[in-house]
C-alpha cells in the first residue's frame, strides 16, 4: 500500500506496540496469572495496541479473500510461498490456488488499508535449511520473496521454519539469524526506496523448549517485530491417550501432569524469559481439534487409551458434532478448555470454542503479551473465534 497517510497510520501503530524500540526489553516481566484469576478493572490500565494475527491457507477453497473480517484483524497472513534450495522463494506448493488467490487479495489490499499483509513462507523438507546456508542463498531469498510482496502489495514477510534447532545441520540456529538479518536489511532498503513505507518480519515459532533454547533469539529479536508461538498440538494422534490439543493450563488430574510443559501458559512464559520483549510475542490458537476413537467411557472419555485420532476443524465440530444430543458438552476448570464425548460412539473430541479462546485473550491482556494469532481461518467460516478475539483484545486498537 503505497498511500503515505497509510504508511503513517501503521508506523504509529508499530510505534504503540513498542515494535520501534533499537533494543528488546529483556527485564521487563509480567508474572503469570492463575487459571481462576479474574481480570482487573481494565479502565485502570494503559492503552497497549494488540495484534490480531489471522493465517489464511492458499487452500482455503469456500471461504474466500472476501470472507475475512478485516475489522477483526490487525494483520492478515498468506500462507504459503516455498523455499528453493537455492534460496528462491516461490508462489505456491504444487496443487495450491496461487497466484489466483494473491491476485484477489491484491486487490483487497487497497479495499482494507488499515490490515497490514503478510507473506508467509514455508519450510518443506531442508530447503529452508540450504536456503539459509550461504549468502547468496540468504540473498536470493530474500530479494524473491520481497519480490512476491511488492508485486502483490503487502506489508511483509513471515517465516514459518519448522524448525531451525540445528536437526538438519548444526549451523541452522545461527544460519536463521542470518537469513532474518538479510531479510531485514533488504526490507529497510525498500522502504526508503517506497517513500517510506513499513515492511514487517515476523516468524512462526516453536512452543517447547527443546526447539527454541537453539535460537538466537537475543539477535533475531532486533530484527524480528512479532513471533507468533505455535501453541497448538500439544497432544494427538501420536499421544498414548486422550488429551486436550492446546490446554491454557496444566490439568491436576492429568496423569501426565509432571509433563506440564505441554500447555499454552508454559509456552508464553518460557519465551517471556527469553531476551525479547513480550509485546513482541503473540499468542497462538487452533481453530481445529483432534477427535479420537475407540475411547471408553471413563472419566468422560479424558485421559483415556484410543485406537485412533484425526482433525476436524472448529465448523465441523460446532456444526456436525456438538449439535448431536449424544455428544456431550463439559469444561475442564483447570485447563480452561472444553471437550466433547460421546459414550455411544466412543469417541472424545478436543477443541477450543468462543469460551476457551476468549480465556486465551484475556490471558494475553493479563500477561502483557502483544495479542493472538490463529491457524487458520477458513476452518471458522462463521468467524465466531477470531470474533471472540476482537472482542476482547480489539478495543486496544481504536
Amino acid at each position: 500500500m503505497r498511500n503515505k497517510n497509510v504508511t503513517t497510520c501503521r508506523r504509529r501503530y508499530l510505534q504503540s506496540a513498542g515494535l520501534l524500540a533499537a533494543t528488546p526489553l529483556a527485564s521487563r516481566t509480567v508474572g503469570a496469572s492463575g487459571a481462576d484469576e479474574d481480570d482487573e478493572d481494565d479502565h485502570h490500565r494503559p492503552s497497549t495496541t494488540k495484534r490480531i494475527v489471522g493465517y489464511y491457507p492458499s487452500w482455503a477453497g469456500d471461504y474466500t479473500p472476501h470472507d475475512v473480517p478485516y475489522d477483526n484483524l490487525t494483520h492478515l497472513n498468506y500462507a504459503f510461498l516455498e523455499t528453493e534450495a537455492d534460496g528462491e522463494v516461490k508462489l505456491a506448493v504444487v496443487g495450491d490456488s496461487a497466484p489466483e488467490v494473491l491476485e484477489q487479495f491484491e486487490a483487497v489490499t487497497h479495499e482494507h488499508p488499515e490490515t497490514s499483509f503478510m507473506l508467509s513462507i514455508a519450510d518443506f523438507g531442508s530447503n529452508m535449511s540450504s536456503a539459509a546456508l550461504t549468502p547468496e542463498n540468504r540473498e536470493r531469498f530474500a530479494r524473491t520473496a520481497i519480490e512476491h510482496m511488492r508485486k502483490y502489495n503487502f506489508d511483509g514477510i513471515d517465516v514459518d521454519w519448522e524448525y531451525p534447532d540445528g536437526s538438519v545441520r548444526e549451523e541452522d540456529p545461527e544460519n536463521f539469524t542470518l537469513l532474518l538479518e538479510e531479510l531485514r536489511r533488504q526490507l529497510d532498503e525498500a522502504e526508503r526506496e517506497d517513500d517510506g513505507k513499513t515492511y514487517e518480519l515476523s516468524i512462526a515459532a516453536a512452543p517447547i523448549p527443546s526447539n527454541i533454547d537453539p535460537l538466537e533469539v537475543d539477535k533475531i529479536a532486533d530484527v524480528l517485530d512479532f513471533i507468533n508461538v505455535m501453541n497448538y498440538n500439544f497432544y494427538g494422534s501420536w499421544s498414548s491417550e486422550t488429551n486436550f490439543n492446546a490446554p491454557l493450563y496444566a490439568a491436576y488430574d492429568d496423569p501426565t501432569y509432571w509433563q506440564r510443559l505441554l500447555t499454552v501458559d508454559h509456552a508464553m512464559q518460557y519465551w517471556a524469559e527469553q531476551p525479547i520483549s513480550r509485546d513482541k510475542l503473540v499468542l497462538g490458537t487452533p481453530f481445529y481439534g483432534f477427535v479420537f476413537d475407540g475411547v471408553t467411557n471413563e472419566n468422560r472419555g479424558l485421559f483415556q487409551p484410543f485406537d485412533g485420532a484425526d482433525t476436524r476443524t472448529y465448523d465441523d465440530v460446532r456444526t456436525n458434532l456438538k449439535t448431536k444430543p449424544h455428544y456431550q458438552y463439559h469444561w475442564h476448570p483447570d485447563a480452561r478448555v472444553p471437550w466433547l464425548y460421546s459414550k455411544e460412539d466412543d469417541v472424545f473430541v478436543t477443541y477450543d470454542d468462543r469460551h476457551s479462546t476468549m480465556e486465551k485473550a484475556k490471558y494475553v491482556r493479563r500477561n502483557g503479551f502483544g495479542g493472538m494469532m490463529c491457524w487458520e481461518l477458513s476452518q471458522d467460516p462463521s468467524n465466531t473465534l477470531i470474533g471472540a478475539i476482537h472482542t476482547v483484545l480489539g478495543r486496544y486498537n481504536r
